[in-house]
């Protein structure tokens, strides 16, 4: 086996385990909280957002630094710090004593956590160039159907054990990671970079930025006014790319403060509502698990910029009947079906910004990627709320819809055409491990 399809095996195996143990924790963090001391229902809805931003915030601010450490020191030891980081903090928040403590817990978790971003970097930076798609997509699949289990067996396991051993059980999950990502991943030695220019940025001086106000293009204007200088080669649709996967990130996040909500006012007589909610949740992450692998793949051989509009329009499209559903199960079906779109958002996308920049350097656009979608998180539910707020909840489901229509737009035009490549492989891609 060639040294690259074993590092996608470990890794997948990784982080399946890994986000299995962030995850489960998460359906009861609310009634966690109660159980630290916190009595009235206002304050716990407090506590729990900050828990829920506060981690966006901090990955959002030390993202692009562990991705700049990556390109310089290697992508491994960026994953394992990761998860390293991961198990201890998890480990501790299982004999944390007031939710100040949960909280600055979820703060460093943000901060030294990451291994999403870590793996993703890894795996482009090792993977040949024409399965790069198919590798991420596999890498995919392995994440949703962590975040898809995850909470079905915290749940379960917090019912008949406890809340705290959860966090324990968590713990040596991802330390069993941590393990064999250290043991059984080889790293590809490269040389390092001798030259090492800073990120900067282009000024409204620069030859195309008068070109562009000339012609008179709003968005390609502003894309001058800031686009991002890497190593003194500027890099046109990179900037793009992360704006988009910020914005997808913003959209999934503005119906997490209204879903469950939601679906208590289409049946708030259902005796298993918990069930309900978790199932509606879970689905498309399920469904994205699946699809993952496969359009990853199909991405591969049609070219990532086609699947990935493809899988705009239709997630965007998807979300408006969303807003008139009127049983549970409805809203079911519709969920997983944008779950299979959303399965071909992240792989393909995360395929051309690799493809943007060279090698040595997509930790550090990875980093910022990292960084930009963890603002996107953080300022979603606040714009989903206050939407649902002032219009109703059925609304909020408008805000998604628009969003990805407009990054559909936005990438069909500013994204230059990729083509698929023939399945050639270099005698590093193929060497044996």
């Amino acid at each position: 086996m060639s040294r690259w399809k074993r590092n996608l095996i470990v890794l997948c195996f990784a982080q399946l385990v890994t986000l299995m143990g962030f995850s489960t924790y998460f359906p009861f963090i609310p009634y966690f909280i109660q159980e630290l001391g916190v009595t009235t229902e206002a304050a716990t809805m407090s506590w729990v957002a900050v828990f829920n931003s506060g981690a966006a915030v901090s990955m959002a601010v030390f993202a692009p630094i562990w991705g700049t450490l990556a390109d310089r020191y290697g992508r491994k030891m960026m994953v394992l710090r990761a998860t390293i980081a991961a198990a201890i903090l998890v480990g501790l928040m299982g004999v944390v004593q007031t939710p100040l403590h949960l909280i600055i817990l979820r703060i460093l978790q943000g901060a030294f956590c990451g291994t999403v971003a870590a793996s993703t970097t890894l795996i482009a930076s090792e993977t040949p160039e024409d399965n790069l798609a198919m590798s991420l997509g596999f890498m995919q699949t392995a994440q949703f159907a962590g975040q898809s289990i995850g909470p079905l067996v915290g749940g379960v396991l917090a019912d008949t054990m406890g809340y705290r051993p959860v966090f324990t059980i968590s713990a040596i999950l991802m330390a069993c990671s941590a393990m064999a990502i250290a043991l059984l991943i080889v790293e590809t030695r490269r040389p390092p970079v001798t030259e090492r220019k800073p990120l900067r940025i282009a000024w409204p001086f620069r030859r195309g930025v008068r070109q562009d106000r000339a012609k008179r293009k709003p968005f390609r204007l502003a894309l001058s006014l800031c686009r991002v200088k890497l190593g003194g080669v500027v890099e046109g649709n990179t900037l793009t790319l992360i704006l988009a996967l910020a914005s997808n990130a913003f959209a999934l996040a503005t119906l997490a403060p209204i879903l469950s909500l939601y679906i208590q006012a289409l049946n708030p007589d259902t005796t298993y509502l918990g069930t309900v909610a978790g199932a509606v949740s879970s689905i498309s992450a399920l469904t994205s698990s699946l699809a993952a692998m496969v359009i990853g793949r199909l991405a591969d051989r049609t070219g990532q910029k086609r699947i990935l509009t493809i899988c705009l329009v239709g997630i965007a499209v998807i979300h408006i009947p969303q807003a008139f559903v009127s049983t549970p199960l409805q809203l079911l079906v519709l969920r997983g079906v944008q779950g299979i779109f959303m399965g071909g958002i992240m792989p393909s996308a995360n395929a051309l910004l690799a493809r943007s920049v060279s090698q040595e350097r997509r930790g550090t656009v990875f980093g910022f990627s990292t960084s930009a979608q963890s603002v996107g998180r953080a300022l979603g539910p606040t714009v989903g709320a206050a939407v649902a707020g002032i219009w109703g909840m059925s609304t909020t489901f408008w805000v998604p819809a628009i969003v990805f229509g407009l990054i559909a737009w936005m990438l069909s035009i500013y994204v230059p055409a990729d083509h698929p490549k023939p399945s050639t492989s270099s005698e590093e891609a193929t060497r044996p491990a």
